[in-house]
């Protein structure tokens, strides 16, 4: 029975998650336990719903159940990235795993998996071959050259999960572009605070007492950064905005017009004699 509880284990994260860790996932949480190898997840969140534990409870998993096995983490700010790996830290001692090594920028079980806190620049994170997880946490505060410097890591591994998870921050972040495009290949999920029960009434009014009307939205609706702060739609701006490439290549009637060669003009002074007389 032990060991097909284990199997059972192995294949579902979120029941792991339930039995093992003694905490019920919430239904968007236990979507993102549960994705399937190779997912594309990006995640919109208000604060306080649990992101952070979230990935840390799917990549704890992994490296329990995956010998070997690489995942990374990146945030903001390395100090994020490293509470982030504390988190996953305390879910492997909770369920007594055995440490090969253990600090705040790496963990590594006996059985060879390891977890590493990236830091917030993508010039000394190329080249790592993940095959676990890749977790962006608060990615609307990332920068597109580190989200594009993670994304090729899982190229090998096809079976690597890529989870993209924030709170709003402003529509030309990043993670909104991903999140407001209609690319089907993303799996999304929303924990804001309008779609969860956790909040109550009362703290939300004073939260949107306390923050105003626009910071409120963002941080609890999902709603991001110039929502209401201009008269003009996002359509009208791109539209302004956007480079016109003509279908035809422009003619000479658009072009400045060509001056012919230059003509000699005689010097009327050249011929000119000096009289030498004073009158």
């Amino acid at each position: 029975m032990s060991k097909l509880r284990d199997v059972a284990y192995q294949i579902d994260p979120a029941l792991w998650v339930r039995q093992v860790l003694g905490v019920e996932p919430e239904p968007w949480q236990d979507r993102f336990l549960r994705a399937p190898l190779g997912a594309s997840i990006i995640a919109l969140t208000a604060r306080q719903v649990g992101k952070t534990t979230t990935a840390a409870w799917a990549v704890a998993h992994y490296m329990l159940f995956s010998p070997g096995g690489l995942s990374v983490i990146a945030c903001p700010a390395q100090r994020q990235s490293k509470e982030a790996v504390r988190r996953v830290r305390d879910c492997l001692i909770q369920v007594n795993a055995e440490f090969k090594s253990d600090n705040i920028y790496e963990l590594e079980l006996k059985n060879g998996s390891r977890v590493l806190a990236l830091p917030s620049t993508d010039d000394s994170i190329r080249g790592l071959t993940v095959d676990g997880w890749i977790v962006a946490d608060e990615a609307a505060r990332l920068s597109s050259d580190l989200i594009s410097a993670l994304r090729p890591m899982r190229a090998r591994c096809p079976q690597a999960r890529f989870a993209m998870l924030s709170t709003a921050w402003s529509r030309t972040d990043p993670f909104w572009t991903a999140w407001a495009d209609e690319d089907p290949s993303w799996m999304r999920l929303k924990a804001t605070a309008d779609s969860v029960t956790f909040f109550s009434e009362e703290y939300l009014a004073q939260e949107r007492r306390a923050l105003g009307e626009h910071d409120f939205q963002r941080e609890y609706l999902g709603i991001p950064l110039g929502a209401t702060a201009s008269p003009f739609s996002w359509e009208l701006y791109e539209r302004a905005t956007h480079v016109h490439v003509p279908l035809v290549q422009p003619g000479s009637a658009f072009q400045p017009p060509v001056e012919g060669p230059a003509v000699r003009i005689a010097n009327p002074f050249q011929r000119l004699q000096a009289s030498g007389a004073v009158r």
